[in-house]
């Protein structure tokens, strides 16, 4: 079976790690708003009205990234959130 997904964002893996993909189809406008290998933050839109938000997310596996990562996480989407 095919996907017939025409559009896609992806964030390279580091080595063998990681890595991060999104597909959509041609009904949907979708905005990458902040990215890093961790995470992809998106606004979607259908027919030109906000439909939905949302964070795709790769947690790292090791204790010692997590407090770094949500840092980062709560960073951005506090941002969003003033807006």
């Amino acid at each position: 079976m095919k996907m017939k997904m025409k559009n896609a964002f992806y964030v390279e893996p580091l080595g063998i790690a990681g890595g991060l993909a999104l597909w959509w189809n041609h009904e949907v406008k979708l905005s990458v708003l902040h990215y890093d290998k961790n995470f992809i933050d998106i606004i979607m839109y259908v027919n030109g009205e906000t439909e939905w938000s949302g964070t795709f997310i790769y947690a790292p596996p090791y204790e010692d990234e997590k407090q770094d990562f949500w840092e980062r996480l709560g960073t951005f989407r506090n941002d969003v959130n003033a807006k």
